[in-house]
């Protein structure tokens, strides 16, 4: 506990100390992976602790974005009250999608959800005087109390911020009752039935967290980026975000970090052959589920098991002094 808590505070300072030696774009793309480690943590504690597939988490990072910027830009709210909002509806929406999914499982949740994303694109498009449609919408910068998130190093801790608090609330809701509840239904619904955990419930409030931890992002997004349209939140988004989790980890708030990181810096990597980035995803995703179906915490599990049994070995071997 002691190593995790160090190496937490480790990469919080290296964040902090991050403007003093890069440039605004690049200042940028660790916004862009700080905003999709909000989102990995969200869609595990749904699949990968809870075990329900979803298959439209960008719609409900399109919801956050869209909210946001209506409350700023139509409404003239502050971002103080917006981004709340904006969390606040998109869980709902996601325990209201969740409620009549919760009988569901597998192709048919799969289905459901992909039923959903396509909805809330078709809502997008077809009222352009709210969304911009497919022209996208511009947004303004974040303001709170009066001050705006103009410059480059502003908005960066801004959004540093956010996302520490949003990783420290995951992982207290994975280590509470609610996360133990996630478990028991991922690992077998009928005996977590047996035990007396209502899984209908556990599986609403699964659905209506992720959503919430997608439209905190969604609305993050928007200020970052600055301008949103539709084809942003599309099926492949809702791809790349199961990746980040299935990369990182299933059921690991430090996978999620780890996949979403990773991920999101690996586009930068590729740019030569950015047209084929669909392609690599895919063998990403598909290699991954083959050869390291835990993930890369899988090999940080499986490095520290070898490590700790070595001793033991040599204690065994020649004998204890």
């Amino acid at each position: 506990m002691r190593v995790r808590a160090l190496l937490v505070a480790l990469g919080v300072a290296l964040l902090s100390a991050l403007p003093l030696i890069a440039t605004g774009y690049y200042l940028y793309l660790v916004e862009l992976a700080m905003i999709n480690v909000i989102v990995a943590i969200g869609l595990n504690l749904l699949s990968g602790n809870c075990g329900q597939i979803s298959l439209c988490n960008a719609s409900f990072m399109a919801i956050g974005a869209y909210c946001t910027a209506l409350c700023t830009s139509r409404l003239g709210l502050p971002t103080l009250i917006a981004l709340p909002a904006s969390v606040v509806i998109s869980a709902l929406l996601g325990a209201a999608l969740g409620y009549p999914a919760r009988r569901l499982s597998g192709l048919y949740l799969a289905l459901a959800t992909l039923g959903f994303l396509e909805l809330v694109s078709t809502v997008i498009e077809e009222f352009p005087d709210y969304t911009g449609g497919i022209r996208g919408l511009k947004v303004a910068r974040p303001q709170i109390f009066g001050f705006s998130f103009h410059s480059d190093i502003s908005l960066y801790f801004f959004v540093l911020v956010l996302t520490t608090g949003a990783v420290a609330v995951g992982f207290n809701i994975q280590r509470s009752r609610y996360g133990r509840a996630f478990d028991a239904v991922r690992q077998s619904p009928y005996a977590a039935q047996a035990i007396g955990v209502p899984v209908a419930r556990v599986k609403v409030i699964a659905f209506a967290l992720n959503a919430a931890f997608a439209g905190f992002a969604g609305g993050l997004l928007a200020g970052v980026v600055g301008f949103i349209d539709p084809p942003e939140f599309g099926i492949l988004a809702s791809i790349q975000q199961i990746t980040f989790i299935v990369v990182g980890g299933l059921g690991s708030i430090a996978g999620s970090i780890a996949g979403a990181v990773l991920l999101t810096a690996l586009p930068e990597a590729l740019r030569g052959v950015q047209e084929y980035s669909e392609l690599i995803y895919g063998f990403i995703l598909l290699g991954t589920l083959l050869f390291l179906p835990r993930g890369l915490v899988g090999i940080a599990a499986r490095l520290e098991a070898l490590r700790s049994t070595k001793p033991a070995a040599e204690e065994a071997a020649y004998g204890a002094p």
